[in-house]
């Protein structure tokens, strides 16, 4: 991630007419405090770019090739929660626009009066307020030790996405991760020295993860995170970047343990449609399978360690 410590945005404008992105654009190059204008004809055009974070605003335009009206806005917030859209629109769609401001859209701009410092005046406050809000949301979503959300933060903004999964039709995967050992770290070792770990974990799923992608420290071991129009086709691949980045992140040379954690995963198929809690349950109940199963394997492994020291010392 770049430094953002110099105010500067990147705006995405997401527009299909070549007049009117030309019209954006010579609105917002007069502010040098603009870092980069990008931009694309389609929605689906834009994800990567969310995905890869580059992207600190939207500008969208309500009639796209591929979606038009509110499903262009939802598509965006299921996709990019975390980023402010500003809506451009005509007066036709004046009406629509002004649902997407109350299911949360920072703002909406008639393209008949952008001329001028008003796309710029608008494009500054709605970072502004954002940012903002934001900052008194993470007073009461984000867990201090690891910065990710907590249990209340994932049930807010994973509630939400799966609603518009099941609007949009697209499918969505849910993992739980317990630590393995935790309590063993913490009583060898110290509790912080188990604050360590848990950062660690953190720190790999935040890598393993999409920009996207909805994480949290659920409980006091246990991390949560919903993988946003993912397919579960591709699972194996999630979970065995997520086994990858955690043995890459690298603990203090005095430390004496290694990390692992035991993975449940549940799909979300948008048309059984389950609740948050049902996905938990499913891959709480995976997690503990594969738990039982790693414990049954240490067990024999110790096992045949006595079995051949008691033979080499009889």
């Amino acid at each position: 991630m770049e430094d953002r410590t110099d105010g500067a945005l990147r705006i995405l404008l997401i527009e299909d007419r070549p007049e009117d992105v030309r019209l954006v654009t010579r609105c917002l190059r007069s502010d040098r405090r603009l870092r980069s204008i990008e931009s694309v004809d389609r929605v689906s055009r834009s994800l990567p770019l969310l995905d890869e974070g580059r992207v600190d605003l939207i500008l969208l335009d309500l009639g796209l090739p591929d979606s038009s009206g509110l499903e262009s806005f939802h598509r965006l917030r299921a996709h990019a929660p975390d980023i402010p859209v500003i809506i451009l629109t005509g007066e036709s769609d004046e009406r629509i626009a002004s649902e997407a401001v109350r299911s949360g859209a920072q703002d909406y701009l008639l393209k008949e009066e952008l001329e001028g410092n008003l796309l710029l005046h608008a494009v500054r406050y709605a970072a502004q307020r954002h940012a903002f809000h934001k900052e008194l949301e993470d007073l009461s979503l984000r867990d201090p030790l690891t910065g990710l959300y907590n249990r209340r933060g994932f049930s807010i903004l994973a509630e939400q996405s799966l609603r518009l999964a099941k609007r949009n039709g697209r499918e969505s995967v849910l993992l739980l991760a317990d630590v393995d050992a935790l309590k063993s770290i913490n009583d060898t070792h110290g509790h912080l020295a188990g604050d360590r770990a848990l950062c660690v974990v953190a720190r790999a799923l935040t890598c393993a993860m999409r920009d996207s992608d909805i994480i949290a420290r659920f409980a006091g071991d246990e991390f949560v995170a919903l993988a946003v129009e993912a397919h579960p086709p591709g699972i194996p691949s999630l979970v065995a970047r997520l086994r990858d980045r955690l043995r890459e992140e690298s603990l203090p040379a005095e430390e004496v343990w290694s990390l692992s954690v035991s993975i449940g995963v549940a799909p979300f198929d948008p048309k059984g449609s389950p609740t948050l809690e049902e996905l938990i349950e499913r891959a709480d109940r995976e997690m503990y399978r594969e738990k039982q199963g790693e414990r049954r394997v240490e067990a024999t492994r110790l096992e045949g360690i006595q079995g051949e020291a008691g033979e080499s010392g009889a």
